[in-house]
C-alpha cells in the first residue's frame, strides 16, 4: 500500500503490451460470462403491512453470507499498526461469489501466458494468486439444503427443484447462472429463475399439512416441480414492494414449506440496525448472543472488527450521534447509512449536516439512519478495467469472506432469548475483492463505483 512497504506497481506496460493484455481479458471475460449490468436495491421495512409474519415453515434455515472488511490506518495515530474493520454483513442476495472465482481465473490465465509486463513477473508468481472456490463451495451449500429438505411432500410426488427468486430486469445475471449452471451440471439439480413479480403466477402452496411450494415452469405446465429450497436474488429493495402483491407474494413464499435462503428474520438481521445495535460502544449486545457458545477473548476478538456505529434517536448514544452528525467539522469523520442494501444510498463526511437539515423534525426519518465511524484504508497504486476503459491511480480494496450456514431454529424461552438450535453445517466458502479509485466513496460494483479483482499476495 505505502510505496515504502509494497513493491512498486503496476508496471509500466507499453501500448503494444496493453493492447494485447486488454484484448486477453475481453475475450476471456466473453467466453467465461465474466459481465455486469448496471441495477437498482434493500431491505423492506416491514414484511406485511397489516401484521405480523406468521409463518409455519419448516425449522431449517440457510444463510449465504458476506461479511465484508476493510484495512482501517488512523491518519492521526500513525504509530498504530494497520487494523482489520468490518464494513458491513451481508445475509441477502450476497452477490459476486460466481463472478468473483472468474476473476481469480482471469487473473490466473493472464499470468500463464505472460500477458502481464514482463517486470512483474517476479511479484506475480502462481504462487501469488490464490484460488477462490467460491463457486463450489456456495452451490455445496445450496445442494446440502436441497438434500436436508428430504423427499417430495406431495402425493403423488412431484420431482423436486430449487429456485432462484430474481429481479425482474436482472443485472447480475451471469453471476447467478454460475451457481445455477453448476446445480445442473455438477450436482444434477434442477433449478429456475423466477422474477419477483412472477411469483403468485407461477407457484402455489398446497392445501395439506406439508405446505409443499409448486413451481409450474411456463415453459412445461404439465411439470409442476416441489421447491426445496428458495435463494433469494431478490425482494431486498423498495422498489419491489409498491403494491399489496408484491408483500402477498412474500408472505406466500414464507409461509411454504420450501427453506428460505434467507428466511424473512435472517433477511432483517443483516439491516444496518442491527450491526448498530451490536457495534455501538459499551453494546451488550454481543456478548449477549455469543457468551455460551465462544470463550471472552474470542468476543474481544470479533468486537475488535468493529468500528462505533450509533443510532440518530433519543437515547445517550443516539444524542451523541446527533452531536456529531450535524458537526460540520465531527462529521467529516463518518457516514451516515440508510436502512438499504447496494451502493449509492450513504451520505459522507461534510455532507451530512446538510442532508440532516433536510430531513427537517421528522424523527422517524432520522431514526431510519446510523451513523458509522469512517474506515480509513491505506491507498495503493493500480488500474481498473471498466466498461472498456483503463483507469490508473490510487486505489483502495475491500475484501468479502463468503460463508455457508444451515442450521435448525430453536425456540424461545423464558428469558427471551433463542434457545441453542443446531448448525447443522457451517464453513468459509470463499471470498470477493472489490477495488474502486480512493476518490470514489462507494463500493457497490453492480451500482457502477468498484470492479471485481482478485488479490495477489506478497510477503512483506
Amino acid at each position: 500500500m505505502a510505496a515504502s512497504v509494497y513493491p512498486e506497481y503496476p508496471p509500466q506496460a507499453t501500448k503494444d503490451q496493453q493492447e494485447f493484455l486488454l484484448s486477453k481479458i475481453k475475450n476471456w471475460s466473453i467466453l467465461n460470462g465474466l459481465a455486469v449490468r448496471p441495477p437498482p436495491t434493500f431491505i423492506p421495512p416491514e414484511i406485511n403491512p397489516s401484521g405480523s409474519l406468521a409463518t409455519t415453515a419448516p425449522d431449517l434455515s440457510l444463510g449465504i453470507f458476506r461479511s465484508d472488511y476493510m484495512v482501517h490506518k488512523d491518519p492521526d495515530n500513525p504509530s498504530v499498526r494497520w487494523t482489520i474493520k468490518q464494513v458491513e454483513f451481508n445475509t441477502i442476495a450476497s452477490s459476486f461469489g460466481g463472478l468473483s472465482t472468474k476473476v481469480s481465473g482471469l487473473h490466473s490465465y493472464l499470468r500463464s501466458i505472460a500477458a502481464y509486463p514482463p517486470t512483474s513477473q517476479s511479484l506475480i508468481k502462481p504462487s501469488s494468486l490464490p484460488p477462490n472456490p467460491s463457486i463450489d463451495n456456495l452451490t455445496l451449500g445450496l445442494r446440502t439444503a436441497h438434500v436436508a429438505y428430504g423427499p417430495s411432500k406431495s402425493n403423488p410426488p412431484h420431482p423436486l427443484c430449487i429456485l432462484f427468486i430474481v429481479q425482474n430486469t436482472e443485472s447480475n445475471i451471469f453471476d447467478q447462472l454460475s451457481l445455477s449452471a453448476s446445480l445442473e451440471s455438477t450436482h444434477q439439480i434442477p433449478t429456475f429463475h423466477l422474477p419477483f413479480t412472477g411469483i403468485l403466477d407461477h407457484t402455489n402452496v398446497s392445501q395439506t399439512s406439508h405446505r409443499a411450494l409448486i413451481y409450474t415452469p411456463p415453459h412445461s405446465p404439465s411439470t409442476p416441480y416441489e421447491v426445496t429450497l428458495l435463494y433469494f436474488r431478490a425482494g431486498y429493495s423498495p422498489a419491489e414492494y409498491t403494491s399489496p402483491t408484491a408483500w402477498q407474494a412474500r408472505l406466500h413464499l414464507e409461509r411454504s414449506a420450501a427453506i428460505k435462503c434467507p428466511s424473512i428474520l435472517t433477511h432483517l438481521a443483516g439491516s444496518k440496525k442491527i450491526q448498530q445495535e451490536l457495534a455501538t460502544p459499551d453494546s451488550p449486545h454481543l456478548a449477549r448472543f455469543l457468551s455460551t457458545r465462544v470463550p471472552a477473548d474470542m468476543i474481544d476478538r470479533i468486537r475488535s472488527t468493529f468500528v462505533p456505529i450509533y443510532p440518530l434517536d433519543d437515547s445517550e448514544a443516539g444524542k451523541t450521534a446527533v452531536a456529531l452528525a450535524t458537526d460540520a467539522e465531527k462529521a467529516v469523520d463518518y457516514v451516515l447509512k440508510p436502512q438499504r442494501e447496494g451502493g449509492g444510498n450513504n451520505i459522507y463526511g461534510a455532507r451530512i449536516p446538510d442532508f440532516l437539515r433536510e430531513l427537517g423534525d421528522d424523527k422517524r426519518k432520522w431514526r431510519g439512519h446510523i451513523l458509522m465511524e469512517l474506515i480509513k484504508p491505506p491507498a495503493l497504486c493500480n488500474s481498473i478495467l471498466r466498461n472498456g476503459e483503463v483507469r490508473s491511480g490510487e486505489v483502495i480494496g475491500e475484501l468479502g469472506v463468503f460463508g455457508v450456514c444451515l442450521w435448525r431454529t430453536g425456540g424461545g424461552n423464558e428469558r427471551g432469548l433463542e434457545d441453542e438450535g443446531e448448525v447443522v453445517e457451517n464453513w468459509e466458502a470463499g471470498f470477493l475483492l472489490r477495488t474502486k479509485g480512493r476518490e470514489s466513496e462507494e463500493g457497490g460494483v453492480a451500482a457502477g463505483f468498484g470492479a471485481v479483482d482478485s488479490p495477489c499476495l506478497v510477503d512483506l
